[in-house]
């Protein structure tokens, strides 16, 4: 196998990502020298959807020209908190609160809204739906990424969200395998461990992804956890006992393997980006993600090279990743991107639709109807929202924006008197304790307490049994109009 001809392989078999609106030189240089053959997008990347097509337009010429095959242009748009295109075509409901409305074809219809964005703008391959199950209460990494804590409705769910996204040509990429959603460690920041016997894995974390397979899914994201049941010695992106022995030969995958950013630290801090990208290929991963460097992308493919002349990397290993890559590739359909389709007021309408549809109040003190929330309900609340590392910080001040939809007395801070009734919203942030203990003193001075979710219903477990208790499901203004909107319908508020 001649130098470019290795290379050329090689670089099909990892995606590399990179800052900015525009190609970087360094990227460049990677794709020409190294004939990397793959691009991963962050909202780092995107600025505006005539940018974005373009950026996707020149990355497409760029590597076609000097690989011969189109690039996978991959991107994380889940739907709800983990979205990368949400600031220009508008947000989705997240997958929990898509989960509450009870109704897989939800899940279908927003499936086919991400799928019509991304193929308007130039991406051919969305790294969704989560297919975790939300166990462990704090799990803040998945959270309300996840359909559901029950196997068989992420199933349901994760199944119809990939029959909507790959009806429009985009391809799905179910993650994160075995399961993530069983742990309350951040696999960006440490190595985090499920100790869980075979059966227990089989019974809850498999059924999602069993169920992906069956029903078509294109490609499945590994995650970086140890599972001593399942391998005592390795996280899952570089065992070979569960990326060949488990997904490949006993739940039968015969669709694309993708990595877990091979820089977070569970795997960086244990082998390196070289030698994690190489101990993945060998695992059975057929794309290997380096999310932040070109220059990582680079020090990968010349380790990943030296490997195959020392005979740590087969000439078969790399033959049979790269037929399934170059594969799909020739599968993928060759509809030039358009602007139809992008951030559309159907969509939007949809989207609107399916958030309110998810709104639930889960706890009524004794039963006791919700208390009326008008004009002198005092709101307040946090102001910022951390999910996974994958997010920003974000800023929005839910509180103002519901009073601006429906009504109330917004305060900045919670108040030092005693109102009647009190809406509170609580998020995923260091400040959420803050927010909850003012709550708590509110209630017990006897003001009747509106507490609501913007991330998990665990957001409400330190409130008392006598503050009412509704969940939102994610930080974001579509979640506060669709509560305003359930609300006014429950009042009949019409003015």
């Amino acid at each position: 196998m001649s130098g470019t001809d290795l290379r050329i392989r090689l670089g099909q078999r990892l995606g590399v990502g990179f800052d900015g609106p525009v190609i970087p030189d360094e990227f460049v240089r990677l794709v020409k020298e190294y004939k990397v053959g793959n691009v991963i997008l962050f909202k780092r990347n995107v600025h505006s959807r005539e940018q974005l097509t373009k950026l996707c337009a020149d990355l497409r010429q760029l590597i076609r020209a000097e690989t011969g095959f189109e690039p996978f242009i991959m991107i994380d748009e889940e739907c709800g908190s983990v979205s990368r295109l949400g600031h220009i075509a508008g947000e989705t409901p997240s997958a929990m609160a898509i989960g509450a409305t009870g109704d897989p074809e939800n899940a279908r219809t927003v499936g086919r809204i991400v799928g019509e964005r991304l193929r308007a703008v130039g991406v051919n391959l969305d790294l969704a739906p989560v297919l975790d199950c939300f166990t462990n209460q704090d799990n803040t990494v998945c959270g309300n990424r996840c359909f559901s804590s029950d196997p068989e409705t992420v199933g349901r769910f994760g199944v119809a969200y990939t029959e909507g996204l790959q009806t429009t040509g985009v391809l799905a990429c179910g993650k994160h395998f075995p399961g993530h959603g069983d742990t309350a460690v951040d696999s960006h920041l440490a190595l985090p461990t499920i100790r869980k016997p075979m059966e227990a894995i089989r019974e809850t974390e498999l059924k999602p992804f069993e169920a992906a397979i069956r029903g078509g899914i294109a490609s499945i994201m590994t995650t970086h956890i140890l599972f001593p049941a399942l391998d005592p010695e390795v996280p899952a992106t570089v065992s070979r006992r569960i990326m060949t022995g488990l997904l490949r030969e006993e739940l039968g995958f015969e669709g694309l393997i993708v990595s877990d950013a091979i820089e977070m630290k569970a795997v960086l801090n244990l082998f390196g980006i070289p030698d994690g990208t190489l101990r993945a290929l060998n695992a059975g991963v057929d794309i290997a993600l380096i999310c932040h460097s070109p220059a990582d992308g680079a020090a990968a493919m010349e380790y990943l090279e030296s490997a195959v002349r020392d005979g740590r990397l087969s000439e078969e290993n790399i033959q049979a990743g790269y037929q399934r890559v170059v594969g799909r590739k020739k599968l993928l359909p060759e509809t030039a991107p358009s602007s139809e389709g992008f951030g559309t007021p159907e969509q939007q309408a949809a989207a609107e639709r399916i958030m309110e549809a998810g709104i639930r109040l889960l706890h009524a003190p004794e039963g006791q109807a919700l208390p009326a929330v008008g004009a002198q309900t005092v709101v307040f609340g946090t102001k910022g929202r951390r999910n996974a590392l994958v997010n920003d910080d974000i800023v929005f001040d839910a509180a103002r924006a519901f009073t601006e939809a429906y009504g109330g007395r917004y305060m900045e801070q919670p108040p030092e008197d005693t109102p009647d009734t009190a809406l509170v919203f609580i998020g995923r942030h260091p400040e959420a304790d803050q927010t909850v203990n003012a709550a708590i003193r509110l209630a017990e001075r006897g003001t009747k307490v509106i507490a609501v979710s913007l991330f998990t219903p665990t957001c409400l477990r330190p409130l008392p049994d006598s503050v009412w208790k509704i969940a939102a499901w994610q930080y974001d203004s579509l979640a506060v109009r669709a509560l305003a909107g359930w609300l006014a319908k429950k009042f009949r508020k019409t003015d």
